[in-house]
């Protein structure tokens, strides 16, 4: 049997940059991410501040699907896209519901709960102070 090599086919290496909009909404998420987080009204609702105008804000809604998405601003009325929306599903993407009090929190401040609690379920998960509240840290 005749061994046959087939070979390899380099590509060039091609960077994709992202969208304008998307990098301006990872910006607006590095410099309001607390204030999105704070403004989450329930629903996937959030407050998200304009990047162009001072004192402005948009209510913005992001879910798991995206054509679901939606912003008050003048570009997601024209192109169906815009950087809040991003900075809105980042906040949503790094955060959850405490088990405890149903505050949106940092997924990184969450505490998840041992087999052993008598007030919750092994897998709930805590925000800090609910889990000092009922023993769990």
């Amino acid at each position: 049997m005749a061994e046959t090599t087939i070979p390899k086919v380099q590509h060039p290496s091609t960077r994709e940059t992202a969208p304008s909009y998307v990098l301006r909404g990872l910006g607006l998420f590095e410099l309001h991410a607390g204030e999105i987080l704070a403004s989450y009204q329930g629903g996937g609702r959030y407050v998200v501040p304009s990047g162009t105008e001072a004192n402005g804000l948009y209510e913005v809604r992001v879910g798991t699907r995206p054509e679901r998405n939606r912003c008050e601003c003048r570009g997601f009325a024209s192109h169906g896209h815009c950087s809040h929306v991003v900075a809105a599903q980042r906040a949503a993407s790094r955060s959850d519901l405490c088990d405890g009090c149903g505050e949106r929190v940092w997924r990184r401040d969450l505490v998840e709960v041992g087999d052993d609690s008598l007030a919750f379920f092994e897998g709930d998960e805590l925000c800090r102070p609910c889990a000092r509240d009922h023993g769990e840290l």
